[in-house]
């Protein structure tokens, strides 16, 4: 009987630390992806930045073409006279 108890101390120590181990993997898991995404913001709104920036840029090309396009045609009209 007394080998049967051992056995089974041991057995719930094994368990324990089975237990501790698994759960400091899913720790350490979950930290690095935490960190992973923390450590990416910064380049995330960086480059939203630059995707306004890039909006409004392409905004301000096509109003500027259009002012072309409509000079190109009065000096046209201009020519044709």
């Amino acid at each position: 009987m007394l080998g049967s108890v051992m056995t089974t101390k041991t057995n719930l120590s094994q368990a324990k630390d089975w237990t501790t181990f698994g759960i400091a993997i899913v720790a350490a898991i979950a930290s690095i992806i935490f960190w992973v995404q923390s450590a990416d913001d910064d380049r995330i709104k960086h480059i939203e930045g630059e995707v306004k920036e890039l909006k409004q840029d392409m905004k301000e090309i096509t109003k500027q073409n259009s002012e072309i396009l409509r000079l190109i045609g009065r000096i046209e009209g201009a020519m044709n006279k």
